[in-house]
C-alpha cells in the first residue's frame, strides 16, 4: 500500500511541475494577458466592485483539457474570492 501512496505523491508533484513549467512559459504569460484585456481586467462576475486581485480562470480545467489551455474562449477574468467558488479551483472537478 505504500507504493500506492508514494505513487500518488510521486504523479501528483510531477503533474504540480509541469503545471507550474507551463505557467511560467511564454505561451501562458500570453493567454492570461488575452483574458485580463478581453475582460477589460475585471472580475467577469463582479466587476470593479471585486477588486484587483484577479486571476484568468480555465473555464475547462487544465488539466483535463490539455488542448484548450491557450484558448482565450476557455480563460474568464475572475477575482480571487470568484475563482475559489467555481467547481473547478484548486484541483475540484466537479465539471457540469
Amino acid at each position: 500500500k505504500k507504493k500506492v501512496i508514494f505513487g500518488k505523491v510521486e504523479f501528483l508533484k510531477k503533474n504540480r511541475t509541469e503545471r507550474m513549467n507551463i505557467m511560467s512559459s511564454l505561451e501562458y504569460k500570453i493567454w492570461r494577458r488575452a483574458v485580463f484585456e478581453r475582460d477589460n481586467y475585471q472580475c467577469i462576475w463582479g466587476r470593479k466592485e471585486h477588486g484587483n486581485k484577479l486571476q484568468a480562470d480555465h473555464i475547462k480545467p487544465f488539466s483535463l483539457f490539455p488542448e484548450l489551455r491557450f484558448a482565450i474562449d476557455n480563460g474568464r477574468t475572475l477575482c480571487i474570492e470568484c475563482h475559489k467558488k467555481t467547481d473547478t479551483y484548486g484541483g475540484k472537478t466537479k465539471i457540469k
